[in-house]
């Protein structure tokens, strides 16, 4: 009898998390800021949503300062990053350096389609650098790859039943710190 209510339990527990659907995952540099946003859309929504332990890795060019990102909770927990969830130009892709931002969660409210700001970040010498994208759990370096340390950098969110609900990335090609929106004036005939 135990066995049979354990896989009832197991089962729900399953449905529900199918049930939820998935999240997708953005950054942006806002320049009215000036900082970095990390956004995630849901394709679900849910008033209460059981934010777990969650990462999402931040890649920056080599280029940049090998220093910790200035972190700075929104939405989905505590925020952060430490010297052991990082790594500068690996021999595996050594043009990018990878900051691999944990939570251990927290309850969040989410609409689907609409972007929910998770965190934001700088840079410690306030510069602002183009090119910041999040990983490619498909295409970027696995843990076992030359010079990543053994680290899993791979974006995971955790629903709050063991299910991980990370579906892609938007817009990830690259973030671009100024925009120009001049407009050439009209020609008179």
């Amino acid at each position: 009898m135990k066995k049979i209510l354990f896989l009832a339990v197991l089962g729900f527990m399953s449905l529900t998390s199918f049930a939820q659907g998935t999240i997708d995952l953005s950054v942006k540099w806002s320049s009215s800021l000036s900082r970095y946003e990390v956004y995630a859309k849901p394709s679900f929504t849910k008033s209460v949503f059981t934010w777990g332990f969650s990462q999402i890795t931040v890649v920056v060019p080599a280029s940049a300062p090998d220093a910790l990102l200035s972190i700075s909770s929104v939405n989905g927990g505590g925020w952060g990053l430490s010297s052991s969830n990082q790594v500068f130009a690996p021999a595996a892709a050594p043009s990018n350096d990878f900051h691999g931002v944990q939570s251990s969660g927290q309850p969040v409210a989410l609409t689907a389609g609409q972007e929910t700001l998770l965190f934001t970040f700088t840079f410690n010498d306030g510069v602002c650098r183009d090119g910041i994208r999040l990983f490619v759990n498909a295409s970027d370096p696995s843990s076992s790859a030359s010079g990543m340390k053994g680290g899993d950098y791979k974006n995971a969110i955790d629903n709050g039943l063991v299910a991980d609900v990370y579906n892609i990335n938007y817009n990830n090609t690259g973030t671009t710190c100024f925009t120009c929106n001049i407009t050439a004036p009209e020609l008179i005939k």
